[in-house]
Order: C-alpha cells, then structure tokens, then sequence
C-alpha cells in the first residue's frame, strides 16, 4: 500500500512490483499495488519530477526487506538454521546452494499467521531527523532530487530555405539511468519525452495580441506535436552510474524533455550558419534567420503555408 501516484510513467505497474519481486524471490505478477489512498497509506510529498520511483521504490524495498526478515526468521526455526543459510527464490525460501529443500514462501508464511499474526512490513523514504515540510525540499523530498543524471542527445535536421520548415532527419539519446529496472518502460519515457520537447523546440508558442489576450488560446492554435510530428529515438542506456535510489535505480521520464529544444537550435544554427536565440523554430521565424531578420513578431504570411492557415489566423473577435 503506498500514496504514490500512477501518471503514466510506470511506477505502480511496473517498478514496484519488481523491486518487491526482487526482494522476496517471487513473480511480480504476484504484487498487488494499492495506491493512492493516503488513509490507508500515510503520506507522500506527491509526484514531482523524477522521483516517483526512486522515492516510492525506496520505501517499498525498505517494506519488502521488513517483510524478508520475518520470513527468514519464521524458516529459520522450521528448517532448524541460520536466517543467514537462506534464500528466497521462486516463491521458495531454500538452504543456500541446495536447490529444492526448504520449503514454499506460503508455507512459512501461513506458520508465522499461526504463532504471530500477518507477516506486514513498512518502509519509507526521508532523510533522519531533517523534518517534512510541506512544499518545501526538506525531510522526503531532498533524498530523491540529489541524483544527479547525465544524458547526450544527437539531432540531425534538414531546413527549407524557401519556407523554413525544419524536418527532424534523426535522433539519438544516450542517458544514464543507473540500473534499467525496466529498459522497455524506459524506452517509452524517453520516447514521449523527445517527442514533448520537439513540441517546444518546433511548435508552442505563445504570442500576445494588441488586445492583451495571448492568440493560441486553444488547440486549434496552439501547436502540440501531433502523430505525424513524433520522430523514431535511438536510444542507448548507459547504466552503472552511482545512485541512491532502489536496485540503483534513477529518475528516468522527466530528463529527455530538456535537452530536445537545445539539441534543435544547435543543429538549426548549424544547417543555416545564423545563431538561433529564441524558440520555438517555427517556420516564419527560421525564414527570418535565413533572411538576416529574425523579427520580434511574426513575418508576413507566406502563401500557402499551413502556419498561415492555423497558427497566424486571425482571431474571429479581430475580423
């Protein structure tokens, strides 16, 4: 049971129950999540970068490894040895280096229900004696964000000199990850993050009419990429880089945004000789690069661009 929170990126469905899977030797098929009810789970500082399964993941590890000495001490005194001779493994707590003997996790179990009550362990992830104050990075939240991640990205793009338009040819991504808990899951986090922060290196923008009013005030103006605009990664995991986080695990969804818009203006500012200060790379503003005018507003409109269809129209309040 934990109060952390399922946005997409995978935590409850996937990182927790192979980090607890790991911890007690059996099948993460096996794990139940309950998550989100902060009256049966206590309290978490709620998602903010990546965090998630690092914090989350933490503190489910520390509970699983609660839950993995009881265990251990319950087998203990039916296989007649030391906690430290056993193993837990394939849903079997065994005599290390003797495949086989032992008995099942359940078995053991279903003695410690017998003679002490439900095996339950709990966990949590804070720095000691630093107290948690809401909205601040104190006490659960400072652990989790002193990860530092590191990541390359590589982007080779093609640019119209007529028009301006910028076409993304490839893009590569190495980014350390400390240990891939789930390298199909990581995949997709950097995939969507590229994908997002080619949105903010080639289409969102926001521009402020003489009224006041900013003009993209809907999705019909303001441009997000669309399926057309999403661009194959190639993806390199580097993995064996220090962390604190569960297994060695880090933060992997929130750092492939950032690079995206940087990676563009280099390679836009290379094809085209001009220095790129300002984003997103739309095509009248990449024209006015090529033309030595770069302007604070946008160009005339160009006939038949599909800019001036959407994003330039005027406002109907302005007809």
């Amino acid at each position: 049971m934990t109060a952390g929170v399922e946005l997409g990126q995978g935590t409850m469905v996937q990182a927790l129950p192979q980090i607890v899977a790991h911890e007690l030797g059996i099948h993460p098929n096996d794990v139940i999540v309950r998550n989100a009810d902060t009256d049966a789970a206590g309290f978490d500082l709620g998602v903010g970068g990546g965090r998630t399964t690092v914090s989350v993941g933490a503190a489910s590890l520390a509970a699983a490894a609660d839950v993995r000495n009881k265990i251990l001490n319950t087998a203990s005194e039916l296989l007649q040895t030391q906690p430290e001779r056993l193993v837990l493994r394939n849903g079997r707590v065994e005599i290390a280096g003797i495949e086989g003997s032992g008995m099942t996790i359940a078995q053991a179990v279903q003695h410690a229900h017998r003679l002490t009550g439900p095996v339950v362990g709990s966990g949590s992830f804070t720095n000691p004696g630093v107290p948690a104050m809401p909205g601040c990075a104190a006490g659960h939240f400072i652990d989790a964000i002193d990860i530092p991640v590191f990541n390359v990205h590589d982007c080779e793009v093609a640019v119209d000199p007529d028009t301006g338009h910028v076409e993304i040819l490839s893009y590569k991504v190495v980014q350390d990850v400390g240990r891939a808990l789930n390298p199909r899951a990581i995949h997709g986090q950097i995939q969507g993050g590229v994908t997002q922060g080619l949105g903010y290196a080639l289409h969102e923008e926001h521009t402020i009419g003489e009224d006041g009013c900013i003009r993209q005030d809907s999705l019909e103006t303001y441009r997000v990429p669309l399926a057309l605009d999403t661009v194959p990664v190639e993806i390199d995991l580097y993995e064996g880089a220090p962390s604190i986080g569960p297994l060695g695990a880090k933060g992997a969804g929130e750092v492939p945004i950032l690079n995206p818009p940087a990676a563009v203006a280099c390679a836009v500012a290379n094809a085209t000789g001009r220095r790129v200060q300002q984003m997103p790379l739309t095509p009248p503003r990449v024209l006015g690069l090529l033309l030595g005018r770069e302007p604070a507003v946008e160009l005339p409109h160009i006939a038949g661009n599909w800019w001036d269809n959407v994003l330039m129209r005027p406002r109907p309040t302005d007809r």
